[in-house]
């Protein structure tokens, strides 16, 4: 029989032994876990993740990111999402309506646009009326009161003489007399107020662009030359601004220039156009006065533009697939998929008729054509609690817009023009103030030239 102190011994032996068995039976699952879960490094501590690059020329399911098309799931195509509706960018017409509203680019389906004509008769499953589930119709107004009967002899007017000449004629009471006040003169067209502000005719000493409308729907091109009959600005150029003038309108608003070949071939082309060489010049929005007051070489830059001319301080435009440092005096814009838009396709630029789209400066030789396309949007007819429920399209676009460049002609070379200090008369040099000669040089000329003001003044230009 074993003492007792040698039989405690053994079991502690044996407790021992067992322990050290459970702890290597851990320690191979945690070795297999560990393996299980770890991930080739690759020589580092840190994972290797497979970036892409952003902004190559397709993405994952062949669209042009840089065009501005992404992947639809819902339509199994590339689209462009403000002009193209896509099911996966809201769900139903409350919530694209909705995301419109607070500033985001989609287009939504023309079904969310159907006019409710009576409520609670529903026309979309997706309603209008949950937009506002709280907020009552508002009840039909109150039928007018009767108008009292014209009097059969009413009173003669008053013998009063107005002391005054009105050029539309004067208000009148109820009773039809002279109310001594002027009469409103009577709006006019867009196309109307530029024709008029605009003249076709002549005049002595400039050299005019007239401009004129068009057959367009929405829009006709204007040009208007910056420099003053080539001369002026930077030499051996000459500087015109494009414009786009709205004769239509029911149009609201421009938000984009672009070339396009989806449906149809509908390129955007530049000619070969100087580029300043300060690096405060500009691609779009036009240069800033306070860089042009530095720069005077800035006044002449040539840019791309939405209405937007003083140098897109607050950063309201944008491009996509526009190569701008390939855009010099040799070589030009062409292309089918590329844009100048607004940020906002809802903003309103400018409520004048008249939106700037570019300014080209190109050689005095050159005869070119500036090409577009452009878009935008038209004001509603129809307005139930802040929504539009027009079921026409609220996008207009017209195509292939031509400007046609060539340099201009003075329209009396004999009158000197205003703001020229230096004329060649044809033979002589002579010195100009207020349009007066003040003096001349006294050489003998087998021949003349044609005269021209050889310089201009700068101040207020």
């Amino acid at each position: 029989m074993f003492p007792l102190n040698h039989y405690k011994f053994d079991l502690k032996i044996n407790y021992l032994i067992i322990s050290i068995k459970k702890m290597f039976k851990i320690l191979g699952l945690i070795s297999l876990s560990t393996q299980s879960l770890s991930q080739p490094v690759n020589g580092d501590i840190m994972p290797v993740y497979d970036y892409h690059p952003i902004g190559g020329d397709n993405d994952a399911n062949g669209c042009l990111i840089s065009a501005g098309y992404s992947w639809c799931e819902a339509n199994s195509e590339c689209i462009r999402s403000w002009i193209t509706p896509c099911e996966d960018n809201f769900n139903g017409c409350s919530d694209c309506l909705s995301k419109q509203q607070k500033g985001m680019n989609i287009a939504c389906p023309t079904e969310c646009n159907l006019i409710i004509d009576q409520l609670p008769v529903a026309i979309d499953p997706m309603e209008v009326p949950s937009l506002y589930p709280s907020i009552p119709m508002p009840p039909p107004p109150m039928p007018m009161p009767p108008m009292p009967p014209h009097p059969v002899d009413p009173l003669p007017c008053p013998e009063v003489m107005c002391m005054m000449y009105c050029e539309n004629g004067f208000q009148l009471d109820d009773s039809g007399c002279n109310m001594c006040s002027c009469l409103s003169p009577i709006p006019m067209a867009p196309h109307q107020i530029i024709d008029m502000l605009n003249p076709v005719a002549d005049i002595p000493g400039e050299c005019p662009i007239p401009y004129t409308t068009c057959n367009n729907d929405y829009v006709c091109p204007k040009v208007t030359e910056v420099t003053h009959c080539s001369q002026d600005g930077i030499s051996g150029y000459t500087t015109y601004q494009l414009s786009l003038v709205i004769q239509n309108p029911t149009v609201r608003n421009i938000y984009a220039i672009y070339g396009d070949s989806q449906f149809g071939d509908h390129p955007m082309s530049f000619p070969p156009a100087y580029q300043g060489t300060s690096i405060y010049d500009s691609n779009l929005g036009g240069v800033s006065p306070v860089i042009i007051a530095i720069n005077r070489d800035g006044a002449y830059d040539s840019w791309l533009t939405i209405g937007i001319t003083d140098g897109d301080k607050n950063n309201q435009l944008a491009s996509v697939g526009i190569d701008f440092n390939s855009w010099t005096d040799t070589v030009g814009i062409y292309t089918t998929n590329a844009a100048v838009f607004l940020m906002d396709s809802d903003e309103d630029i400018t409520q004048e008729p008249e939106h700037i789209i570019a300014q080209i400066t190109i050689r005095d030789d050159q005869v070119e054509d500036v090409i577009v396309n452009v878009q935008g949007k038209l004001h509603c007819s129809k307005i139930v609690m802040g929504q539009c429920l027009d079921t026409a399209p609220q996008t207009w676009q017209e195509t292939q817009i031509t400007f046609h460049l060539e340099k201009p002609q003075v329209a009396n070379p004999n009158v000197i023009p205003d703001r020229c200090l230096s004329w060649f008369d044809g033979c002589n040099t002579c010195r100009v103030s207020n349009g007066n000669l003040m003096g001349c040089t006294r050489m003998m000329c087998f021949r003349e030239d044609n005269p021209h003001c050889l310089s201009f003044d700068m101040n207020g230009h």
